[in-house]
C-alpha cells in the first residue's frame, strides 16, 4: 500500500501492511477493509523513490538510513533495487566524508538478509580497504566482512604493517578487535607471539585477556612452534597472569597454560617429561580453590586433559594431609606472584575440592576431570569409588550422570573395584525416576566385575526388579542382563541352576512365560557358555526351547548381538544340545554362534569368499583371517544400518550425542586387522564414511539448526563442506569394486555438498562450483539410464532444479533459493556393500634420507631422489604420479609406468627433481597421486596430469643440502 502523504513521511508507510483502503477522499474519507496477501510487493515506484532520494545525499541522514535498512529487511524488494543499494552504498564508502561505521552496518545488514549478494558486498569492502583514504578506525569492521579463505583476500591478511599499525591504534576497541581475531592475518609466528605477549602486560584486563586467548587461537589454527625457549616464555608468562586482580584474564590465562603447557611438556627430552608434566599438573591445582567459579570449571577442565600424571600426586590429590612421598618435592611454576616453586603438597584435596564445590558446573567438571587420572592409577582409582558413589546423591540430573559416566570409564578399563558396601548405591540409581540416571547405571554395571556370587545374585534380582518398576525399560534391560551374564558366566550357571524350578511348568502343564521375572532369568540364560563343537551347554537344553516362547521380546534387547533369525537359530540347536556337569570351562556363546551363522550364511549366498584362496592350500590356514573379515562385514552392515537412525537427531542438532556414538563405533572398527585386502577395503571404507557422515551432521547443524556453537567464525561451513568434498572425491575414486547403488549413494552426499555450498551464499568460487554440481548430476543421470533405481526426492527435486536454473538469466540470484528447498528434502539412506572393495593404496619412502643424512646436489642442476614404492590393488590402466612440491605453490610430476615395473607391488624408483634453487638446504615433498581420468576433470597444466588427481599417500619429506666444494 502506499498512501501520498508527502516525501517526508513516506519512509513510514513503506512497510506497512495493506489491510485496508481509502474509499473516499475528502475532509472525511471511509476506510474499507481488503483482503491481500501479507507478503505483497511493494509498489516497484516507492523503491526507486527511496533509493533514488539516498543517492542524491552526499551523506547518508538518519532518515536516509532507516528507509535503506527498511529495503535490506523486507523480503518483497526487488532484487534490481538491491542491487542498486550495494552500488550506491559502494558510492559513499569511496566517499572520504561519508560516515563509514554507518554504510558498513548497512552492508553487513544486506549480506546478513541476502546471502546471494555476499560476494558483490564483499568485493565493495575490499575496495574500500585498499583506498589510500580509508580511516584506520574503520578497518576492523571492514576486515570483517572478508573470508581469509579466500584468495583474493590473502593480500590484505598477510600485510604485516596494516596488522602492526591495527594493534598499536589508539583506539582500545580497535586493538581488542585485533587480538581477538588475529588467526585471521597470515603473520609469521613471531611476529604473532612478540604481539601478543607484550599486550599480555597491557594495562587494560581485557586486552590482557584477548592477548592470552590468541595466545591460544594460533596453537589450535595449527601454528608450529618448535622453539623450546620460547614454548616455555610463553607457558611461564600465562602462569604468571594466573594471578590476575581480573576474573576473565584468570580465566583465559588457565586456558593458555593448558594449552602451551601440553606443548612445553611435548619439547622436553624424554627423561624431563613426566617432571614437567607434574609441575603442569600442579600449576592447574592451584586454580580449583580461585574465587570465580568459572576460573574453577576451567581448571578442572584443563586438569582432565593432561595424559600423564605421577601416581604420588594424584593420590595426594585425595589427602588433605602431606604424603610422605610429596613432603619434599617441588616443581618449577608460579606458586604466588612471587614465588616461583611450587611443592608438591600444593595438589592436597584438588579433586575433593571440586566434588564438594556449591555450584553444580564445578562439581559435574571436577566428575569429567577424575576420568584420565583414574585410567593411569588403579590405586587412585580405588580411592575415588567412594567419593564417585556420594555423587549419586547429587540433586541434580547432570552431576549424577557425569558421575556415572566417570564410573562407567573406569569400568571400561578394569579400574572399577566394586565393594559389597557400594551396590546399596548402585541399587538404589537403578530405581531413580530420570530414565537417563537409569540407563547410564546399567550401562556402567555391563562392565562392573563382581567377585562374588552373593554380589552377582544380588545384582540379578536387583536388575529384575527395575524390569518389573520400569517395563518401557525392558530391551534396555535384557541386553544389561545379557552383558553382565557373559561377564559372569560361572555365576550365571549356578544361578541358572538354583532357579530351573520357576522355569518349569506348572501342575497343570501351564507355563509362567508371561512374568517379568521368568523373562529375565531367560536372558540370562541365554549368555551363559556353550561347547560350539561338542554340542553340550551347562544349562538344561529346555530352557532354550522355552525362551523360543518370548523370541520377540528378548531379540529387541539383544538387537546389537544378534538378528531375530539368528537368535531364533542359536536357541533351536541349544534345545538339542546335552547337558552337562557345570565343572567344565566353555567358552562359546551367543556371540561366537552368531559369527559362525553368519559366515555359513555369507557363503551360501556367495562363493566369492571361498574363491579367494587357492584350492591347493587348504581352509585350515585361512580361519582366522576369514573370520575376522566376515565379523568386520556383519558389524559394517549392523553399524550402516544404524547410522541412518542418528539422522533425526543430525536435523535437531544434537551433535554431542551423535559425535560420541560415531567415536564409539569408529574405534569398534579400528579394532578389526587389515591383514586381508578385504578386510582392510570393508574396514577403511566404514571409517572413512563414519567420518563424512560425522562432518555432514556438524555442517548440517551449523547451518539449519544454528546450534552448533563450536564452528563460530569466518569460513567455518566453507572448511566442513571443504572436507566433505575431499573425502567424498577419495571414496569415489579410490574404491575398486563398488556397485551403482553404492556410487549412487556416494554421489548423493556430494550434491549435498555442493547444494549447502552454493544455497549459503558462497558465491566466490561460484561458476566453478556450479560445474562440479552439473557434472555429478549428469553422472547421476547416467547411472538411472543404465537400469532401474530407487532414487531419492532429493535428488529428483534436484534434477528439476538444474534444469529450471539452466533456463534462468540470473543464475546467481535464483540458485541458493532453489537449492535450500531441495536440500530440505534429504534424508541420510542406508548405505548396503553389496560386493568386495579393493582399496587403492601407495606407500613412499625415501630410503633412509632425513635431515640427518640429506641427499647432495649442485644448485641449478638436476638431481635424482631414490624412492622405495609400495603399491596396492593397482592396474596397469591407472595413471600414478609423483608430486615433488617445493613450498606451496611450485609443484614438478613425475609420471610412473606401471609397465615397466613389470606389475610388481613393491619396487625402486629414481625420481629426477630439475628446479633446484639456489639456496643451501632444501626440503621437498613429495606424495603419490592418481590421476582421474575424466573430460569433467579436466585441469590446464603445462607438464604434468591434465585431469584432477586423487592423492594416494602422504607427504613425505626429502631433505636435500648443497654441496660444498
Amino acid at each position: 500500500m502506499c498512501i501520498s502523504v508527502g516525501p517526508k513521511y513516506s519512509v513510514l508507510f513503506y512497510n506497512f501492511r495493506p489491510k485496508y483502503k481509502i474509499k473516499e477522499l475528502g475532509p472525511k474519507f471511509k476506510i474499507a477493509k481488503v483482503t491481500s496477501s501479507p507478503h505483497q510487493r511493494p509498489p516497484l515506484l516507492m523503491e526507486q523513490r527511496l533509493v533514488a532520494a539516498v543517492g542524491r545525499n552526499p551523506n547518508l541522514s538518519p532518515k536516509s538510513s532507516v528507509a535503506v535498512l527498511s529495503l535490506i529487511t523486507n523480503p518483497c524488494t526487488s532484487d534490481s533495487t538491491l542491487t542498486t543499494i550495494v552500488e550506491t552504498l559502494n558510492l559513499h564508502l569511496q566517499n572520504p566524508n561519508s560516515n563509514h561505521q554507518q554504510i558498513l552496518s548497512l552492508l553487513s545488514a544486506l549480506s546478513d538478509y541476502h546471502p546471494r549478494l555476499r560476494h558483490r558486498v564483499g568485493a565493495a569492502v575490499h575496495a574500500f580497504i585498499l583506498l589510500p583514504s580509508t580511516p584506520t578506525s574503520a578497518l576492523p569492521h571492514a576486515l570483517s566482512f572478508l573470508n581469509p579463505a579466500d584468495s583474493t583476500a590473502l593480500d590484505l591478511f598477510s600485510d604485516e604493517s596494516l596488522f602492526l599499525s591495527l594493534c598499536f591504534y589508539e583506539c582500545v576497541k580497535t586493538r581488542k578487535w585485533m587480538l581477538r581475531n588475529v588467526s585471521k592475518f597470515r603473520m609469521r609466528p613471531s611476529v604473532l607471539l612478540t604481539v601478543l605477549l607484550g599486550f599480555t602486560k597491557d594495562p587494560y584486563p581485557y586486552i590482557r585477556e584477548a592477548a592470552l586467548d590468541g595466545l591460544v587461537m594460533i596453537l589450535n589454527d595449527g601454528v608450529v612452534v618448535e622453539d623450546r625457549s620460547l614454548v616455555g616464555g610463553c607457558y611461564f608468562r600465562a602462569a604468571e597472569l594466573l594471578f590476575d586482580a581480573d576474573n576473565s584474564v584468570r580465566r583465559s590465562a588457565v586456558r593458555a597454560v593448558s594449552e602451551w603447557g601440553h606443548l612445553h611438556v611435548a619439547l622436553n627430552p624424554d627423561e624431563s617429561k613426566r617432571d614437567w608434566s607434574d609441575a603442569l599438573f600442579l600449576q592447574l591445582c592451584l586454580m580449583v580453590r580461585d574465587m570465580d567459579m568459572e576460573v574453577r570449571v576451567a581448571a578442572f577442565n584443563a586438569l582432565g586433559k593432561i595424559p600423564t600424571v605421577s601416581e604420588n600426586i594424584l593420590l595426594q590429590t585425595l589427602s588433605k594431609k602431606a604424603l610422605p612421598s610429596t613432603k619434599e618435592k617441588v616443581y618449577p611454576g608460579r606458586y604466588t606472584a612471587k614465588l616461583s616453586k611450587i611443592p608438591a603438597t600444593a595438589a592436597a584435596f584438588a579433586f575433593l575440592h571440586g566434588l564438594e564445590d556449591e555450584f553444580f558446573q564445578v562439581r559435574r567438571s571436577a566428575c569429567r576431570a577424575l576420568q584420565t587420572p583414574t585410567v593411569l592409577s588403579a590405586e587412585f582409582s580405588c580411592g575415588t569409588v567412594d567419593i564417585l558413589m556420594d555423587m549419586l546423591n547429587d540433586d541434580l540430573v547432570m552431576v549424577r550422570l557425569q558421575a556415572l559416566e566417570t564410573l562407567h570409564h573406569m569400568a571400561t578399563y578394569g579400574h572399577l573395584n566394586v565393594a559389597e558396601s557400594h551396590l546399596h548405591m548402585f541399587f538404589s540409581v537403578l530405581i531413580d525416576n530420570d530414565a537417563l540416571i537409569r540407563s547410564a547405571m546399567r550401562k556402567t554395571l555391563q562392565y562392573t566385575k563382581l567377585q562374588k556370587l552373593a554380589m552377582f545374585r544380588s545384582c540379578i534380582e536387583n536388575l529384575i526388579k527395575n524390569l518389573e518398576l520400569y517395563p518401557e525399560d525392558e530391551a534396555d534391560i535384557f541386553y544389561a542382563l545379557y552383558r553382565i551374564g557373559c561377564l559372569h558366566r560361572k555365576f550365571v550357571v549356578k544361578i541358572i541352576q538354583e532357579v530351573s524350578q520357576e522355569l518349569e511348568p506348572s501342575f497343570d502343564g501351564k507355563l509362567g512365560f508371561n512374568k517379568v521375572r521368568t523373562a529375565g532369568l531367560f536372558v540370562l540364560a541365554i549368555s551363559a557358555p556353550v561347547s560350539l563343537e561338542r554340542k553340550t551347554s551347562s544349562i538344561p537344553p529346555q530352557i532354550f526351547s522355552y525362551a523360543v516362547t518370548l523370541l520377540g521380546r528378548i531379540s529387541c534387547g539383544l538387537v546389537e548381538v544378534v538378528d531375530e533369525n539368528t537368535l531364533l537359530t542359536y536357541l533351536s540347536q541349544c534345545s538339542r544340545f546335552t547337558f552337562t556337569s557345570t565343572s567344565e570351562n566353555f567358552e562359546g556363546g551367543l556371540l561366537d554362534f552368531g559369527l559362525k551363522y553368519n559366515h555359513n550364511h555369507l557363503h551360501e549366498k556367495s562363493n566369492e569368499v571361498s574363491s579367494l584362496f587357492p584350492v591347493t592350500m587348504g581352509p585350515k590356514k585361512f580361519t582366522t583371517p576369514l573370520e575376522s573379515q566376515v565379523k568386520a562385514m556383519s558389524c559394517v552392515e549392523i553399524i550402516f544400518q544404524k547410522v541412518v537412525d542418528l539422522w533425526p537427531l543430525i536435523q535437531l542438532g544434537c551433535m554431542n550425542e551423535v559425535t560420541r556414538t560415531l567415536r564409539s563405533w569408529k574405534e569398534g572398527i579400528s579394532s578389526f586387522t587389515r591383514d586381508t585386502h578385504q578386510t582392510a577395503g570393508v574396514v577403511v571404507f566404514a571409517l572413512k564414511y563414519i567420518h563424512i557422515i560425522k562432518l555432514l551432521g556438524n555442517a548440517w547443524a551449523y547451518s539449519f539448526t544454528k546450534t552448533n556453537l563450536q564452528l563460530k567464525g569466518m569460513g567455518a561451513l566453507e572448511n566442513l563442506l571443504g572436507k566433505m568434498e575431499r573425502r567424498l572425491s577419495e571414496m569415489l575414486y579410490r574404491y575398486v569394486g563398488m556397485s551403482r547403488n553404492e556410487e549412487l549413494h556416494i554421489l548423493e552426499l556430494m550434491l549435498v555438498t555442493y547444494a549447502m555450498r552454493l544455497s549459503h551464499g558462497d558465491t566466490s568460487c561460484f561458476e566453478e562450483y556450479t560445474k562440479k554440481l552439473n557434472s555429478v548430476i549428469r553422472s547421476v543421470e547416467c547411472l538411472h539410464k543404465e537400469g532401474p533405481v530407487e532414487g531419492s526426492h532429493f535428488v529428483t527435486e534436484l534434477l528439476n532444479v538444474s534444469h529450471e536454473i539452466g533456463d534462468s538469466e540470473d543464475k546467481a540470484v535464483d540458485m541458493p533459493d532453489l537449492l535450500l528447498n531441495s536440500l530440505k528434502l534429504f534424508s541420510l539412506k542406508r548405505i548396503v556393500l553389496s560386493g568386495e572393495l579393493k582399496y587403492l593404496d601407495a606407500e613412499l619412502d625415501a630410503c633412509g634420507n632425513d635431515f640427518q643424512k640429506p641427499l647432495p646436489f649442485v644448485p641449478g642442476l638436476p638431481v635424482g631422489i631414490p624412492f622405495e614404492i609400495t603399491l596396492r590393488n593397482m592396474s596397469s590402466e591407472i595413471k600414478l604420479w609423483l608430486a615433488i612440491s617445493v613450498g606451496e605453490k611450485s609443484t614438478q610430476f613425475v609420471f610412473l609406468d606401471l609397465d615397466e615395473f613389470g606389475g610388481s607391488e613393491k619396487f625402486k624408483f629414481v625420481a629426477p627433481f630439475f628446479r633446484t634453487p639456489r639456496v643451501k638446504h632444501l626440503v621437498l615433498k613429495v606424495s603419490i597421486a592418481m590421476e582421474y581420468l575424466s573430460e569433467d576433470r579436466y585441469v590446464k597444466r603445462y607438464n604434468g596430469p591434465k585431469h584432477e588427481l586423487v592423492y594416494l599417500s602422504r607427504g613425505t619429506e626429502v631433505h636435500l643440502s648443497m654441496v660444498v666444494r
